[in-house]
Parts: C-alpha cells; structure tokens; sequence
C-alpha cells in the first residue's frame, strides 16, 4: 500500500501564494476590455456607484467614460463587431510606438466625471444578478477620481484575489466534509490554479469571479448536510443557495438539487421540518425579491432576452434534436480548456486534445469506481450538483442554437469553469482507486497542466500582447521573442498590458518557478493511495 506523508501547512499557503500571484499577473496582463464582455459588466458596477439604484435592461446605457476608452484600446474582431468600436490588434500592433503611447495617454485622461454621462449604447448585461457587482461598487466609489486604467486594475485584482481565496477555502472545506486523504485537494487547488480559463473567467470584472467559487462552497454545504444533517447546516446551505442565485441565474440549477436533498434527509432520518423551513426562507429573504423583480420587469425569472416572451418548450425540443450535439460537446470541452480572451485564439489543439484525453481516462476510473462502490454515500450529492449544472449548461446550449438559428452551438466556456474544482476532485477519487494506472494518470496530468500554465505567459500571452504574433506560435520564434523581451524592447506590452512589462516579466518566472517546485513536491511526496476516503459500503 502506498503511502502519503500529511501535508504540512505551508504547502496549503504556498498553493493559495500560487493561485494570488497568477490572479496578479493575469490581471494586469489582460489589456483593457479584453475580458469576457468587459466593458459592460463594468458599467453595471459603475451604474451602482453613479445611480445609487439598479439597472434595467433596456433602459441601462454605458457611460461616456467607458465609450471613449473603447476607441483607444486595442479590441479583438469578436469586439469589433460587437460594439463597432477599437483599435483591431493587428492594426495596433502596426502602429508606430509614439502613436500607441499618445493613445494609452489619452486613455488615462479621460476626465473621470464621464463616468456619470450617459452615452446612446444600451447596455445588455444589466439584468444580471446584483451581488458580485454590488461588493465592487464601493471600492469603485473609493477609487473614482482614479484613471479609468488603474481602477479597472484594481477592481480586478479585489475580484480575482477574493475568487483565489473564496475557491481555496470552499475546495478544502469540500474534501474535510467527504473525508478525501489530503492529497486530493492538494492535487485539486494545483489544477485550478494551473488553468487559463480560470483566470480568463474571474480575473476580469464581471459576476463570475464569485459564481465560480460560490458553487463550489455551495456542494461542500450540500455534502455536510448529507453527512450530517443539523439546523446550522440547513441554514448554511440556504445561504449559500440564496447567494449564488444573487450573483447568477445558472444557480437555478442547484435548486432541483437542494430542495430534494433537505427533503430526503428530513423524510428518511425523521429530522424536524422546521430545520428544512429555516434554510428555505433564508434562500428566499435573499434572493426572491430579485427574481420577484425579474418576473414583473422582464416576465421571466433569469431577465434573459432570449426568454422575455416566455420559454418556448415546444420550439427548443425542436431545436434540442437539430444541435450538433458531438461538435458542441468538442467545441466546449476545448475552448472550457484555454481560450485566449475576448481575442478567441487558442493554444496548440494538439496539446488540448492531449488534456481532454487525460480527463477523459480519469472520468472512465471514477464511473469504474462509482459502479464498484455503489456510489460512496459523501460523492452523490457532489455528483448530482454536478450533473445538475451539467443540465443547465445542456438547456443552454439548446437556447442558444434556438435563439441564434443555429448559428451557436454550445455554452460559454466561462461557464463550464464553475464545474472544475468539484469535477476535479470526482475524477481524483477514480484515480485513486487504481494504484497503478491511476497514479500514471495523476502524474501526466499534473505536469501536462504545469507546461501549459507555464506556455501560457512564456509562449502565447506575452508575446500576443507584445505584438510580436497574431498566429500560431512557432518555437523557432521564442528565443528572439524573448531576446527582444529582456533587452528592454516590449513591442506593444507597455502600452497594452495595465501593469508595467519588468513587473510582468518577474511575476511569469516567479508563476514558472512556482509551478515546476509545486508539481515536483506532489509528484515526489503527495502520490494517491489506494483508499481516498474513510466511508464503507453501508454508508
């Protein structure tokens, strides 16, 4: 039998110093607006500080601030397209560097009173659910005389470290609950924090840097009252229920799986009603005067354009069978694993493939070891939050084909990042269970995942923001990429990225270093026993 020698604290602290210091060096890498719809859910929170009241999709337009910062950044097709604003990257990239310095400087002038004048551009994220908005909105007040750049930076950075922390926590307290060996949770938080698309969800101002970590928290509060149903934790689970659905729709999904879990336990194990009663109204003091609200302004509970007339069963069954359900399964598998921001390229499918390939093997362990143990009592209310948001993001992807005419196919990528802590630690349960195989596995995935972390500065980001390539990286390319980058010559990364190119530049190693000394202590000293949990069959 294998054996695990138990982690020492600092190897916790040295994980969440990991995931802080990739929040960082994301943040201020990502040029202005280049995250997922930022200018808009940034005008949501800016809204809040300006208006003192909630926006109303329809009426909500962005400010002047925001508009004239769009027309001196540089923007993405995709965006282009969009809000018909921007400077594209490859024509920014063209631009002599005195021009693009004039540019960043008239960006930070922008007078910050704008921010309180209307401009003609609606904004269509302002039926979103308030609450990760709500909690920007201060220090966005704190900051308002501060240049449109720094504050965006800042506001991301309170968002994305809070995220790191929210996920670190609820990941660790979800194994404590289930009773996981130390080294899943371990191996967990290192995959997390190795992941782009992590980073590319929650280190730009939207909601989805507290969904993300919120849903997980949530699954740990479903599993300890499954294992130990009591009062505090009836309410524990309401509240976070009644959080999620104020910070996003998609917790919608969690209610078929809250509901009936409280239910069972209080019919099974004959617990009091009223413990059940207790958790219930606190989900709804908090979150139903919010979807109260979406019903009477929109005449539906999530706000969503695509349902304002109401939801269509019988054309979205149509639909459900007209979806290229094999090309929408890829397309959102490989994009959920690395996609370059607002700009959409992609690292080597090569590569993604090889990762999709690996998680693959592990979900086929873990069904061997689910049918084996009949489903260990802690995994089923884990497995079924899982398998409900996987439902939703099935609905979604039916809508979206619906409401586009099939023009898309699948969900947003940010959306499947929600799944990926609570996923990762079903998929390390399998490869526990199989000493041999489960251990090659485990390996290939933690190194396979550090490479990519590390590709992900040294290879495709950096040098994309640079200007130094708008195409696919060739290694041949690297060494005088790299050459120009540590003589001083930053190409377009002074004047695109928001925190200076030598902070960048000693945070990628630092990001490096970190990610190879991590992955070499969890190959050497954290390898998966046979058994990862204390629970016996008749539990």
């Amino acid at each position: 039998m294998a054996t695990v020698r138990p982690a020492r604290p600092w190897f916790r602290i040295a994980l969440l110093l990991y995931g802080a210091l990739n929040a960082i060096l994301y943040a201020g890498l990502l040029p202005l607006w280049d995250g997922f719809d930022e200018p808009f859910h940034y005008g949501y929170v800016q809204y809040l500080r300006t208006h003192g009241s909630l926006p109303v999709l329809g009426r909500a337009v962005l400010s002047d601030e925001i508009i004239q910062s769009l027309d001196l950044v540089p923007a993405s097709y995709a965006v282009q397209r969009n809000v018909r604003r921007g400077i594209a990257f490859d024509a920014y990239f063209a631009l002599p560097e005195i021009q693009r310095i004039g540019l960043r400087r008239r960006l930070e002038q922008i007078d910050t009173r704008t921010a309180s004048g209307p401009s003609q551009s609606p904004n269509y994220e302002a039926q979103q659910a308030p609450l990760a908005y709500a909690v920007l909105a201060p220090f966005d007040a704190f900051w308002a005389r501060a240049p449109l750049t720094a504050r965006i930076l800042r506001l991301r950075l309170v968002g994305a470290l809070l995220s790191v922390l929210l996920i670190w926590l609820a990941t660790f307290r979800l194994a404590r609950k289930m009773e996981l060996q130390e080294s899943i949770p371990l191996a967990v938080m290192f995959l997390v924090f190795s992941s782009q698309m992590f980073y590319a969800t929650v280190c730009h101002i939207a909601n989805d840097w507290l969904a993300v970590p919120l849903w997980t928290l949530l699954l740990s509060e479903a599993v300890a009252f499954y294992v130990k149903p009591k009062a505090a934790a009836s309410i524990r689970l309401g509240l976070c229920l009644g959080a999620g659905l104020l910070t996003k729709a998609y917790f919608l999904t969690a209610v078929p799986l809250a509901v009936p879990l409280v239910a069972l336990c209080c019919l099974r194990r004959r617990l009091p009603w009223r413990w059940a009663a207790a958790g219930t109204a606190l989900c709804l003091g908090i979150a139903g005067p919010w979807y109260i609200r979406n019903l009477l302004l929109y005449r539906n509970l999530t706000g969503m354009l695509e349902t304002a007339v109401g939801i269509p069963f019988a054309q979205l069954a149509r639909a459900a069978g007209r979806v290229p359900w094999p090309r929408a399964l890829l397309g959102t598998a490989r994009t959920s694993m690395w996609m370059g921001n607002n700009s959409l390229f992609m690292f080597s499918s090569k590569t993604v493939n090889l990762m999709l390939f690996l998680l693959f093997a592990a979900a086929c362990l873990y069904v061997i070891h689910a049918v084996r143990h009949r489903l260990p009592g802690p995994e089923r209310p884990l497995l079924a939050g899982v398998l409900c948001f996987v439902a939703g993001l099935v609905y979604f992807a039916v809508l979206t084909f619906w409401s586009t005419h099939g023009a898309g196919i699948s969900p947003a990528p940010w959306y499947v990042q929600t799944l990926l802590a609570p996923g990762l630690c079903l998929l390390f349960i399998g490869l526990s269970e199989h000493q041999r195989l489960g251990t090659a596995l485990h390996l290939a995935i933690l190194w396979l995942w550090t490479y990519v972390i590390a590709a992900t500065y040294v290879a495709k980001l950096i040098p994309f923001y640079a200007g130094f390539t708008t195409s696919q990286v060739r290694l041949a390319d690297l060494p005088g990429w790299w050459e120009r980058l540590l003589t001083g010559s930053y190409g377009a990364l002074d004047t695109a990225a928001l925190l200076p190119p030598v902070a960048l530049l000693l945070m990628t190693a630092g990001v490096a270093t970190m990610a190879v000394t991590l992955a070499a202590a969890l190959s050497r000293n954290f390898l998966l026993p046979p058994s990862p949990f204390r629970w016996t069959l008749k539990d």
